[in-house]
């Protein structure tokens, strides 16, 4: 099975969908094709349609529309709370130097 998280963004099956729509398509055109589509993240989910309504774009690309995605998604999206890029987290690493 093929790991769909990007930026930790999981998009399922509308990463492939999204390929496949014809651009270039408004906010309006992807939201009423694919604004009932959840793309989910480490503490929740949320519809394309709550993430792009505020927004009035035209997209020109898949790449476009998710990148949109990934500029409204909240800090939930954002991997572990407290990690850090030197390996474990902040925790851990306090308990190593003690």
């Amino acid at each position: 099975m093929a790991d769909d998280r990007e930026q930790g963004v999981d998009f399922g099956d509308l990463e492939s969908r999204l390929d496949a729509h014809d651009y270039p398509a408004t906010t309006e055109e992807i939201v009423a094709e694919f604004g009932d589509e959840e793309v989910s993240y480490a503490d929740g989910s949320e519809t394309v349609a709550s993430l792009l309504e505020p927004l009035s774009e035209t997209y020109d690309s898949a790449d476009d529309v998710r990148q949109s995605i990934f500029n409204m998604v909240g800090e939930g999206a954002i991997g572990r709370k407290g990690y850090t890029d030197r390996g474990g987290t902040e925790h851990e690493r306090e308990d190593e130097s003690m």
